[in-house]
Parts: structure tokens; C-alpha cells; sequence
């Protein structure tokens, strides 16, 4: 056999063999599919995105206890403003202003 038969041999087994694995991972992918949908893949990874920003906040609010109750503070004011209509938008769309006045 020649050196380029050779090689040639040995190519075409090396791309058989990356075929082989490259359906197996195929296959095995299709199973999972059918075991576990996306939708549900990108809820649970969702949710464990959600858990660790939320376990990261509690650990920052926790090192910086202060800090953390200026936040609240703020937030709660902020709340109370609009729960108390600060932000209503109920004013009159003809306001009175100076430059408006002709006399």
C-alpha cells in the first residue's frame, strides 16, 4: 500500500469515527429534548439566574447594613410618594404660566 493510499485509509477512519460521535451526541441530545423540553431548560435556568442574584443581593445588603437601610428608606419614600398620588398627572393641561399672558 502506497504512503498516500495510506493516509487516505487513515483520513476517511478518523472521519468515520468523528461522524460516529458527532450523531451519538446528536441522538443523545434529541433524547434529552424528550425528557426535559427548552421551555422548561430556560424556566429552571431562569430561576436559578433569579436565585443567585437574589442570594448575591442578601449578601451585599448583609455586608453593608447602612448602606442597605438609606435603600429602604429612600424605596419607602419613594412608595409613599406614589401611593399618595404624587405622580398623578391630574393637572390642568392649559396651566397659567406667565409668558403665556397676553394683556
Amino acid at each position: 500500500m502506497s504512503r498516500r493510499a495510506r493516509q487516505l485509509a487513515e483520513d476517511r477512519a478518523l472521519r468515520d469515527a468523528a461522524l460516529a460521535l458527532v450523531k451519538d451526541d446528536i441522538a443523545h441530545l434529541r433524547g434529552d429534548l424528550r425528557e426535559k423540553g427548552i421551555v422548561a431548560r430556560i424556566a429552571s435556568s431562569a430561576a436559578l439566574g433569579t436565585a443567585d442574584i437574589v442570594e448575591e443581593g442578601m449578601e451585599l445588603a448583609e455586608k453593608h447594613k447602612p448602606a442597605s437601610y438609606g435603600i429602604g428608606a429612600i424605596l419607602a419614600m419613594i412608595v409613599g410618594w406614589w401611593a399618595l398620588g404624587g405622580g398623578s398627572g391630574a393637572r390642568d393641561d392649559e396651566d397659567d404660566y406667565a409668558w403665556d399672558e397676553i394683556d
